[in-house]
């Protein structure tokens, strides 16, 4: 894999980003309130448990897939053990990084969660502080983008997006935020990744193949 972006990739990521800010920009003149309330249905108990399980999966998934990756690498022999090592660090830097950048979001804005200004919409799910951005939103998506671009490959990125994705559906479905949340906690996680994918290798480290 070269370590830069190719001029394909670059279009592809302008493009995502794009549709994120024009995603990011429409939510709020939808009626957001409206929509989760009568989307959520409390006494779906399947649907409610398969969101519940996407929404707690966040921590483990987003650092427990790189580090099994890393893992396993350690057993290869021909395998850069250095340069796997600090892919891995490169993935929970930018979690790390993504999620402070939406912590200071959230104390900054304090805005308060659908669950708690509308009395239609139940509290499903762990939600405590404020709502925008949506934190689980913004790590799950600097973990998907950190390793769809250490490993630019389909078998690679659809399923970890798709994660991603029900992730970020299973937050506004739960009650404890809004898709307004969601399209900025995404713009974060991708945006930080993006940049810190650029910082680490585009001009002096060679990614591990």
């Amino acid at each position: 894999m070269e370590n830069h972006f190719t001029p394909a990739t670059s279009k592809i990521l302008a493009v995502y980003m794009m549709l994120v800010l024009v995603a990011v920009w429409i939510a709020p003149f939808t009626n957001q309130l409206d929509f989760i309330a009568a989307w959520q249905d409390p006494s779906a108990h399947k649907t409610v448990t398969v969101f519940q399980f996407f929404s707690d999966s966040v921590s483990f998934f987003s650092f427990g897939v790189p580090l099994i990756i890393t893992l396993v690498k350690e057993f290869k022999q021909d395998v850069n053990k250095k340069q796997s090592r600090l892919s891995f660090l490169y993935v929970v830097l930018s979690i790390a990084i993504a999620g402070l950048l939406s912590r200071i979001i959230k104390e900054t804005v304090a805005e308060p969660r659908p669950y708690e200004v509308d009395p239609r919409i139940m509290q499903l799910s762990v939600g405590g502080g404020y709502s925008m951005p949506s934190g689980h939103t913004t790590e799950a998506f600097a973990s998907a983008m950190a390793l769809a671009l250490l490993m630019p490959r389909w078998v690679v990125i659809l399923p970890i997006f798709s994660w991603a994705v029900l992730v970020a559906v299973s937050r506004i479905y739960l009650g404890v935020h809004y898709p307004f949340d969601i399209f900025v906690g995404m713009f974060i996680g991708s945006a930080v990744a993006i940049g810190f994918f650029q910082f680490l290798f585009a001009n002096h480290l060679k990614l591990p193949r």
